[in-house]
């Protein structure tokens, strides 16, 4: 039988278990069927973590041309009906072995979020996401951001569930991506992901942390933090009118997806206005390889390395702006329970 995954429910309530089903023919153990209940903050999270066999594969699955070859992620939505941004729903099932509650941490002791690793340019940790989903290679946006383990990415929620109730395969980060792979090919270990998006596709809740493992030959000790530096975060939010710059791989524009493209823009209010206070938008022209870009304040000066949200989605009338949710307290969550994992 092929190694299974895992994904396990973290949040503050209590969430419902998960049917546990064996495909026939030995192939890999999925969910037949359940429900996840995530509490009303929406901060109940799903930890989804890859087998070893499956990181090191994926780091070897993602040659050059694979990597060159890779489409967008879905990145421009339907306008929402009435006015209003998708909801969630509570009844689709996740792909995975097991499920169980426990406890996300609130804080974690002695660690300082908002502090940027010293020493690295904010752009040394930026990369692309790659992943496989549908039977089709594709690719985000992804930033390095602080952690307990130093191997944490941040990227749109999208990306590491490109379909609803499930986690993508082969998903892995690319720093500084250049085409090629200059500091390795780093594959996933595990996700943290808001349940209110992987099940229920609210776009407020499209971010995603992921945690990886070091590429095969790195020196001992090596982390991806020690190797290309990592973002501060904070979950503050967004207001109307806030600079914000943001960064990442555009493949179209006159972009081939091989440099990271900077935009600043004021922020703007979600267009539906139904849900101005969990999403925000900046003037971006690119439509695609963008999701998982983040946004750092240049109000301040100087201009701090602290990511404080990412572009994650556009919709189809709105072809100048591209949206993101807000981080604040529901997000802080999820951040919280991937930073701690060691």
């Amino acid at each position: 039988m092929a190694p299974a995954t895992r994904s396990t429910i973290l949040g503050t309530a209590a969430c419902a278990a998960l049917a546990v089903g064996l495909l026939a023919g030995g192939g890999p153990a999925t969910a037949a069927s359940g429900t996840v209940v995530p509490d009303a903050a929406g901060s109940g999270v799903l930890h989804h973590a890859f087998p070893t066999a499956t990181t090191a594969s994926t780091s070897t699955y993602w040659t050059p041309a694979r990597m060159q070859a890779a489409t967008t992620n879905a990145f421009v939505d339907p306008d929402p009906v009435d006015g209003d941004p998708p909801v969630g729903t509570s009844d689709a099932a996740v792909a995975s072995l097991r499920t169980s509650a426990v406890t996300a941490p609130t804080t974690i002791p002695g660690f300082h979020e908002e502090t940027p690793v010293p020493g690295f340019s904010p752009d040394d940790h930026l990369g692309v996401v790659f992943f496989r989903s549908g039977g089709v290679d594709q690719r985000c946006t992804g930033n390095v951001v602080t952690s307990v383990s130093g191997d944490l990415v941040a990227t749109a929620g999208r990306c590491v569930s490109a379909l609803a109730g499930q986690f993508v395969s082969e998903l892995a980060f690319v720093p500084q991506y250049d085409g090629t792979a200059p500091r390795g090919v780093w594959g996933a270990v595990a996700v943290s992901a808001p349940a209110r998006w992987v099940t229920g596709r609210e776009v407020a809740f499209d971010s995603a942390f992921f945690q990886v493992a070091a590429p095969a030959g790195s020196a001992a000790g090596a982390t991806l933090s020690s190797t290309v530096g990592a973002s501060g975060v904070s979950f503050t939010g967004a207001k109307d009118d806030d600079d914000f710059r943001t960064t990442g791989y555009p493949l179209d524009g006159g972009h081939d997806g091989t440099q990271v493209v900077a935009v600043e823009s004021g922020a703007e209010p979600n267009p539906w206005m139904n849900r101005d206070d969990a999403i925000e938008g900046l003037e971006i022209e690119s439509r695609a390889g963008i999701s998982g870009s983040p946004w750092v304040a240049v109000d301040d000066e100087p201009v701090l390395d602290v990511q404080r949200g990412m572009t994650s989605f556009a919709y189809h009338r709105f072809t100048h702006s591209a949206f993101g949710p807000q981080w604040t307290a529901a997000l802080h969550a999820t951040y919280l329970a991937a930073a701690a994992a060691s």
